[in-house]
This record gives C-alpha cells, structure tokens and sequence, in this order.
C-alpha cells in the first residue's frame, strides 16, 4: 500500500490520514489517478469522502455523502440501548436549548424545590401518555435526573390539539406551572425545523429524478414501463423539450425495495418471476448499467431487500450484488443517509436525505390527527410529523433497530433540503418550511401483500426536480405513446 501512496504523493496530492485508513486492500491506484485527472476542478487535499465503502470509486467534488451507517460488529447489551436513549434526548435537547422560551429550563429533580405555581420549563422524554377522567391529557416524562407528570387542560384547545398528537419515546420542550408533583403545561414545544430556513436554489440547470420500490424480481414488476424510463433518460424518447431536460439529469435516487427479495412475507414465492435473490440483483445491474455513465445513481436498500429488518440498514452487501459494484455510476448507501449534491464555489449544495420509510405505517396508526385525517393517504403529513420530531422513528415500537452508543443513525441533525422516502408506493410532494418533502412511488402492481396492508400502488412515475428554479413535475412512463 506505501507504493500506492507513493503513486498519489508524486503527482501532487496531499493525502488525509482517513483517506490513507479508508483505502481498500486491493486498490487500482492508476484508475483512481486517471479519474483524478478528468475533473475539471482537481482536490488539493484527498480524504476518504472521496472513497466510497465499496470500491475505489472516486466522488466528484458535487458529490458528497455526508452520513453513512457503518455496521458495528458487536453484541448489543442492555447498556447499549440506555446509551442510545441518553444520546437521542441529548440530541434533541441540545436542539430545544436553543428557544429562548427554553433557555431557562431546569432538571426534573430540581422542580420540587420550586414553591407552588411557579413558572418553569422543562425538556423530558416521553414515558407514558393518558387521558383524564375529565378528559385532560396526562404525560409522564423524564430526563437524567427523574420523572414528573405534566397535565394539559382541554380547556386550552390549541394546546390541546398538539397534544393529542404526542407519542411515546419523544423528547418535547414544556412551559407551565407548578402544582404538588405536577407541571400544569402552558405551552410545549418540538425541536422542529426553524421557520426562517431558507429554500437554496442553484444556478445551474440541473435536474434530479427520484423513485424507489422496484421490487424486481416480483411477476407485478412493470419491466417494460421501466426500460421505458430509462430510454427517455438516455435521451432516446420523448419531445425534443423532453429529451433536452433528459440530457440536464446528472442524479437517480431509488429509496429502497431494489428487488422484491425472497421470503420476505408468506406466499411470496406465488408472485415471484425470479425466485433467486442473486439473480435478482444480477437483472437489477443489467438495468441500471444501461443508463448513461454521466447520470448518479444513487440506492438505498428497503425492507425487501437483502438486508437485516432493523434500522439503520447497512448498505447491500457486494458479495449479493457484485454486478452492482461494477457500475462506475452507482453508490449503494445505508438506510437512512445524507447526502450533498450540486455545491461548487460560492455555494453549498442541497443536502438530500434519504430513507426508505418503515416506520411511516405505525405513526399513519398513531398520531391522532393522521389517523383521523387519511392515514397512509396523507404521507405528507407523517414527513411533516417527523421533520418536527427531527428523528425518522421516534417511538421505540415504530421500527426496529440496532443501538449505536456513539451516534443516531435516525436522528436528523443536519436539515435536508430534500427528504425522500418510499415504501407506501405512493407519488406524493409537499413542502415543510422549505424542506421538499418526496415520496418516489413505485414499479409493481397491487399485489395481495398490499392489499392486505390497504396500500394503493401508484406505479411507473418519477419525480422530476429542477436545481435551477426547484421546479417538481411528475413523469408518467406508463403509455408507451407518449412521456406525460
């Protein structure tokens, strides 16, 4: 490997020393050198961003991965998961801190040494949630240092209404009054997107496509549907307007479900065209690798794919999908990931985060005012319910998942500009204090799975954004006569 740097060092590239610790054990130094040389504006300084965890793939500087779960081989332990928990409400905590209605917060265990109806405010997890005999609303929470119930009235309506829509394991901000062991709540708060971000626009003519739910493999997969998309994409179909914004595409997202998978849920061999996963991935390669080199492709895996169930997903394995690692174009990521793309100087880029969405039915089933108001009909307004939680799962039972005591892989820190999800098999966009909120839809008919589960599929569309002037449209693919 000191040759290989040698190589790297000779040719005037500083080198970081997580560049050096990120390199693989079989590294072609002179590929790498001779995509180094066909940027138009060269590094200075390598580091291991410029990697990715597959391969020697190099990432253009408008390319960025900026979070990116790394497995950690280790049995997990109760202390594990306490850990998680602390670093979830420190997270979040450090977030609500920042409200100036916040900023005089103290700890639960200090709430006793205040005299009664004094003003306080508090941040707590969320242990239990109950109603009233009056029909008020009784929450439990804690934080490091003990427990307290906090009460809101139905006679305040506003308030009342926001905290129908609590849910367990959340961390909120309260302002209130105390009583004996009991914090009558004036207000509550949410670490939410702040009102004043900003929607970024670029200044170059670039656009991105987003979809997810292939589900190849399955005899419902609308492969013809998507070879069309794919020959519009090459610029090889549409109107002379539609080709010209084909050839402006630089970036493909599929947020999940590549591949329909095997043995995923009982009787799924009935609807499988392709029974062997391997193979599966093979086909989904052959795919991809015929769309043109200079588009992005960037894929996450679902909860139909390859992968464990629980959350976050590392990315898939090379060893099922090696055809996949071949493509010089195609980035598999973890579910969720963040990403950065379009920045060049003078401006920073959108950050895109992506997750395939598995929590999205249980909080279509446990906010009040989704269940009430559509369920899995208003994926717009579970997006807009997670962004204010900043987290993808608040709730311990709304996923499963593996604890990290150093990081929370689903917690969102970094404010996307671009949220995007999938799994409901639904088109959806809408807009959340100048987040984008996408759901990509899907490529398979209604199978008796979904049925089952009340999804309606809304297949063979993508969703078309215009960097430039942030621009949606949709792109229908299933009249083979004409792109609509």
């Amino acid at each position: 490997m000191r040759e290989e740097i040698n190589q790297i060092l000779k040719k005037g590239y500083l080198i970081s020393k997580d560049f050096i610790e990120a390199l693989p054990d079989k590294f072609d130094v002179e590929g790498f050198l001779n995509k180094l040389n066909g940027l138009e504006k060269k590094p200075i300084i390598l580091t291991s961003e410029m990697l990715t965890e597959s391969n020697n793939k190099l990432i253009s500087t408008d390319f960025k991965i900026l979070r990116n779960y790394k497995e950690e081989s280790k049995k997990r332990e109760v202390q594990d998961f306490v850990d998680y928990f602390k670093l979830r409400y420190e997270n979040t905590k450090n977030l609500l801190i920042k409200r100036k209605e916040l900023q005089n917060t103290i700890s639960i265990n200090r709430v006793g040494m205040r005299t009664e109806r004094e003003e306080v405010s508090l941040i707590g997890m969320v242990v239990s949630k109950n109603y009233t005999k009056t029909k008020n609303i009784l929450v439990r929470i804690e934080d490091l240092t003990g427990i307290i119930n906090i009460l809101i009235s139905k006679n305040k309506p506003e308030l009342f209404e926001i905290a129908n829509d609590i849910v367990l394991d959340e961390v909120i901000g309260v302002t209130g009054v105390t009583g004996e062991n009991i914090i009558f709540v004036n207000d509550l708060f949410f670490p939410d997107i702040p009102v004043n971000n900003k929607l970024k626009r670029s200044a170059n003519d670039e656009y991105i496509i987003f979809s997810s739910d292939l589900h190849l493999g399955s005899n419902k997969f609308f492969k013809d549907n998507f070879l069309r998309m794919i020959d519009w994409l090459n610029c090889n179909s549409g109107t002379e307007e539609q080709r010209e914004i084909a050839s402006k595409v630089k970036y493909l997202f599929i947020t999940g479900d590549l591949v329909d998978g095997v043995g995923i849920h009982p009787g799924q061999d009935e609807s499988l065209e392709i029974l062997d996963i391997y193979e599966q991935y093979k086909i989904l390669a052959e795919f991809l690798g015929k769309i043109r080199k200079d588009v992005k492709i960037i894929l996450i895996g679902g909860n139909h794919d390859a992968l464990r169930l629980s959350e976050p997903q590392p990315i898939i394995d090379k060893n099922l999908a090696p055809d996949l690692y071949k493509l010089e174009n195609v980035y598999c990521l973890s579910n969720p990931c963040l990403v950065n793309i379009g920045a060049y100087e003078g401006f920073e880029g959108f950050k895109i985060l992506l997750y395939h969405g598995y929590s999205i039915p249980y909080y279509a089933e446990n906010v009040e005012s989704i269940r009430k108001g559509g369920k899995l009909q208003k994926i717009d307004s579970i997006m807009k319910f997670l962004l204010q939680k900043r987290h993808l799962a608040p709730s311990h039972t709304s996923n499963l998942y593996v604890p990290h005591h150093k990081q929370d892989p689903l917690f969102i820190d970094d404010i996307p500009d671009f949220f995007v999800t999938g799994h409901i098999h639904k088109i959806m966009l809408s807009s959340y204090r100048n987040v984008t909120m996408i759901a990509g839809g899907c490529w398979i008919d209604r199978t008796v799975d979904q049925e089952r589960r009340g999804i309606i599929p809304e297949p063979n569309k993508i969703v078309l954004v215009n960097l430039k002037d942030r621009n949606i449209k949709i792109l229908n693919f299933e009249d083979e006569r004409e792109i609509k």
